[in-house]
């Protein structure tokens, strides 16, 4: 405040400081003058005044102060030695002065005043948007009309936070997506598509809404998560995600873009109000909608386990699928029943039994698996049934569950292009279970029916197993604890003890009750105390007072213990001295016979309880290896990929050893290569295998001998490349060590077993086979690929308009799918996408040469033979098993997103993005082409092409990345040699032999 104050007097100061210039140089200027030549004075001094003041514009101050002067000179009449000049003079330098201070003095409070203007011109504009955003948070909606859906809430929405776009979001009814709700508000050339909510893929935008917070971001990074492709053109300003609550969960979530200026506080405090005012109603009218399915669904399956009550197998499975019919649409369904041989049963009336296959067993494990697009010739399971122009089916196979687990499965099919998704599996899920609960009554009248005379004796038998089982699946230590607790209840004893025979013919302690845990440590040989003459005698022996029987009350000191009697029987198994079990009292006692027996027949029963335990943890420690080893070796032959099998082949081995970090390495030309690591990345498994542990694998590779080592640790913090324990074992086919697993552990107490070690190497064994055929499949694969490129190269070169065709539409694919930023974390689909496009037209070697080489355009029963090729080249590659994306490419690069094309007349999201691709790399590639009948379109024409069949015969989205890719320099025409140079120039797109 002082500051201003003292800029306030300076501004003051200059302004009496011009006046007083002024003031005194009017008074000089004008001494001693009068009349014409007091004008021509004053007329000289407004001239000195105004160049003063135009300092700043000498164009105007340098002649207006020349002219001041000669008007002064002309006053005294050019008189130079008049006495009045100098004065006169002085007095213009003085009103010069003065316009010069005057002015700065003007233009400083005029700045001033500016500055304050816009000052209150920004804190009104503040105000402004507070007092809105007050406002829209605290009155009703539209005069206090909620928004009834999402068209009006994003509207809304958008209104008040001043957004260009906007889009709303809910919850799908599996509640693993969200969905956007058409139709946003000024998306333009954006697609907003479902996306799945959470997992390790998540992005940054749904992360944080998953989480219930709002997203903000100057830029379009949070779009990419959105949408399959953001065109170039899209530039966004600022983007805000808001999201929509029920109580403690995500409802949905509203997207905003392009408010100029970015949003702010003010704005995310303002989108959160809103929605939370106007989202919860809507979102719980959609969660209303979606219960009120949910209850007629559960409703339906209520009722058909009330209707199967008492019904047989097969009058179950019609009421099943019956019922099934009424929450989804199939064509054929059929029912299956797991075995305990590992096959299943057909419920058709057939009762026909086969093999478990692959599919079933993911069904087993409680999976619910959708095969669409399933080629027509494939081990399908519903019996769906193909028409003449059918050749994909697609099927559902889901797990019905009964309380020991899956049971069976329902197996639905449908044949064409309607696929099952995510929605019918959450439906046919819950249907699953309830249909075990019926299958699994009709099991039970079935099983029941025809056995009533043998249910006495199943209820005798079911006491004595019940009794048995739940005393084995206790463990031994729990045993050893009861046992212990039985005796001295039974006995009404203080204290008790529980010994067990060494290797060395001594009894050791194995638990106690009323004794220091040290004692728990404690040996006995033949005659030391109590417990030792029961060694020798093997008898029940009683001590009634420890003071007048020295040789028996010690060891233990009893007497220190406070113990004055002691009873100590042997446990025998099979004649031989397993252990003992003894009782002690706190006061003299005379044992009786029959605390003797009871605790001689408890002994006897420990034993058995005991070793029943041991026997039954001894199994289920193997049980537990060799399913480990199952389900290593399951995962590995279910893929013939070798990084695949490589990686589960290592997964199992350190799940079944509970190693920390793993590594496989395979013999390449006499030097060990990594293929793989498990529980660190890549280089820090090769320094550890190949680095720290080179010469242990080596020494494997040479002896073929497995090795595990207790390692010392260097003084450190633990990590991957500081072991504490390793275990190499060789990977051997045929005699020969071909690779090695080594494992290690790093962390204290983390050691390896024998156990472990012998499951590994049996595992490694059994692997060894698979990984072989894993090889020779890769390299049967790069044969059968090569052959089949060689082939298409071939059909290509039959024509010499199609010479290079495959070659040049794999690259505009290949330019397409980068600008599209197709599946940048699978580089396998890449593969996929190049290999389908190369092979796209080798059907074309079903096609005559005089329909593939004709120079004019094609009669109709041409060019129906033409359009046969798609289902040629699908049928000659659907026998391979290793295709499968690449099958698509092959069959649809003819169909038209409009559903017009050939040969199965399939439209938009029926067909994956990658068959779009192919599709419009082929009609690139088709305009651009010299014909007989005409020269290639410029790519310039074939992009207006392409623009006017966005959504007709393209996919929208791949048409924008075609239109962008060409903008940017990144899709350009490929050169070819043209057969055709004297072909007319016309801008007609037609393709005879496409």
């Amino acid at each position: 405040m002082s500051s201003e104050r003292a800029t306030f007097a300076i501004r003051i100061a200059f302004t009496v400081a011009a006046a007083l210039l002024i003031l005194a140089g009017a008074s000089l200027n004008a001494a001693g003058r009068s009349g014409a030549e007091l004008a021509v004075a004053a007329i000289a001094g407004l001239m000195a005044v105004v160049a003063g003041a135009a300092y700043s514009e000498w164009t105007v101050a340098g002649p207006t102060a020349i002219g001041s002067l000669l008007v002064a000179l002309l006053s005294v009449h050019f008189n130079l030695a008049t006495h009045a000049l100098p004065g006169q003079l002085a007095g213009l330098l003085l009103l010069a002065m003065g316009g010069f201070v005057g002015v700065t003095a003007y233009r400083n409070f005029t700045e001033a005043l500016r500055s304050k203007l816009e000052d209150m011109n920004s804190l009104n504009a503040q105000l402004e948007d507070k007092q809105r955003a007050f406002m829209a948070a605290t009155s009703d909606l539209d005069g206090g009309a909620l928004p009834a859906d999402a068209t009006a809430l994003t509207a809304q929405l958008a209104y008040h936070l001043a957004a260009t776009f906007a889009c709303c979001y809910l919850v799908a009814p599996d509640g693993m997506h969200f969905v956007p709700q058409p139709p946003g508000i000024g998306l333009g050339r954006l697609h907003p598509q479902p996306v799945p909510r959470g997992g390790d893929k998540a992005g940054p935008l749904i992360s944080a809404i998953d989480s219930g917070r709002d997203f903000v971001a100057a830029d379009q990074s949070g779009l990419a998560e959105l949408v399959n492709y953001v065109p170039d053109e899209v530039k966004v300003e600022g983007l805000l995600a808001v999201p929509m609550l029920i109580g403690d969960r995500v409802g949905g979530f509203i997207l905003l873009g392009n408010r100029r200026g970015g949003f702010n506080n003010d704005d995310r405090r303002l989108a959160m109000t809103l929605t939370r005012r106007a989202g919860s109603q809507l979102a719980s009218a959609h969660a209303v909608a979606l219960s009120q399915k949910e209850s007629a669904r559960y409703t339906l399956m209520g009722q058909l386990v009330k209707d199967a009550s008492g019904k047989t197998m097969e009058e179950v499975l019609a009421l099943v699928l019956d019922r099934v019919r009424q929450v989804i649409q199939y064509d054929s369904g059929r029912m299956v029943l797991f075995q305990p041989d590992g096959t299943y049963t057909f419920l058709d009336g057939t009762r026909t039994t086969a093999p478990m296959t692959g599919p079933l067993l993911k069904v087993q494990a409680g999976e619910t698996v959708i095969r669409n697009q399933a080629q027509a010739d494939a081990d399908l399971l519903s019996g769906v049934k193909t028409g003449d122009t059918a050749f994909t089916v697609n099927e559902a196979l889901v797990p019905i569950r009964g309380g020991s687990g899956v049971i069976g499965a329902i197996c639905l099919g449908r044949s064409g292009a309607g696929g099952f998704d995510q929605r019918d599996a959450v439906a046919l899920a819950d249907l699953g279970a309830m249909a075990g609960v019926a299958v699994e009554n009709s099991r039970i009248l079935e099983a029941v029916t025809g056995q009533a005379s043998k249910l006495d004796t199943a209820l005798d038998a079911l006491g004595e197993i019940s009794q048995a089982l739940t005393t084995v699946t206790q463990g031994a230590q729990v045993l050893e604890q009861k046992t212990l607790e039985a005796a001295t209840r039974v006995t009404g004893a203080t204290a008790a003890l529980l010994t067990r025979t060494t290797a060395d013919g001594t009894q050791r302690v194995i638990m106690s009750m009323g004794f220091p845990v040290d004692i728990n440590s404690m040996e006995f040989t033949n005659g030391q105390g109590i417990v030792g003459a029961v060694m020798l005698s093997q008898t029940v022996t009683a001590l009634v007072d420890t003071s007048t029987s020295f040789d028996l009350s010690s060891p233990p000191d009893l007497k220190s213990f406070g113990l004055c009697s002691a009873l100590c029987t042997p446990m025998l198994e099979d004649a031989h001295l397993w252990g003992t079990l003894s009782v002690f009292d706190s006061k003299k006692r005379d044992w009786t016979l029959n605390d003797q027996r009871v605790l001689a027949t408890l002994g006897n029963q420990g034993v058995v309880a005991v070793r029943n335990a041991e026997l039954y943890d001894n199994n289920q420690r193997s049980i537990w290896e060799l399913k480990n080893l199952q389900e290593a070796l399951q995962a590995a032959t279910s893929t013939l990929e070798l990084p695949l099998v490589l990686q589960q082949v290592l997964a199992g081995a350190a799940k079944a050893s509970s190693a920390q970090i793993g590594c496989i390495a395979l013999d390449d030309t006499g030097r060990l290569v990594l293929k793989g690591g498990f529980g660190t990345d890549s280089k820090t498994a090769e320094k550890l295998a190949l680095g720290f542990g080179g010469d242990i694998c080596r020494d494997v590779m040479a002896t073929g001998q497995p090795i595990m080592e207790a390692m010392t640790p260097k003084p450190g913090s633990d990590s991957p490349l500081n072991p504490r324990a390793v275990l190499c074992v060789p990977i051997t086919l045929r005699g020969k060590p071909t690779g090695v697993l080594f494992l290690a552990n790093y962390l204290a107490g983390r050691t390896f077993s024998e156990d472990h070690r012998n499951l590994v190497m049996e595992l490694a064994a059994q692997a060894a086979v698979a990984i072989d055929n894993a090889r020779l499949f890769q390299d049967r694969e790069e044969v059968i690929l090569s052959a089949l490129k060689a082939l298409a190269n071939a059909v290509d070169a039959r024509d010499p308009y199609t010479a290079g065709h495959s070659q040049r539409v794999t690259q505009y694919s290949l330019m397409i799918a980068r600008q599209m930023k197709y599946s940048p974390k699978d580089q396998a689909a890449w593969v996929r996408l190049e290999r389908g496009v190369q092979l796209h037209d080798i059907g074309k070697i079903g096609v005559p040469d005089a329909v593939l080489q004709k120079p004019g355009k094609l009669t109709d029963a041409e060019f129906a033979k033409m359009k046969e090729h798609p289902v040629v080249g699908f049928n000659i590659l659907s026998g391979l098993k290793m295709l499968t994306d690449e099958l698509v490419i092959v069959r649809s690069h003819h169909e038209r997103y409009d559903g017009k094309g050939y040969p199965d007349r399939v439209k938009a999201d029926d067909l994956p993005i990658f068959a779009w691709i192919a599709s419009a790399a082929d009609a690139i590639d088709a305009m651009t082409s010299d014909r007989p009948y005409r020269k290639g379109m410029s790519i310039e024409v074939a992009l207006d092409q392409v623009r006017h069949g966005a959504g007709a015969q393209f996919h929208p989205d791949v048409a924008e990345a075609v239109l962008d890719a060409a903008h940017n320099g990144t899709l350009k025409v490929i050169p070819q040699e043209s057969m055709y140079v004297d072909a007319p120039a016309i801008g007609a797109f037609e393709n005879p032999t496409g």
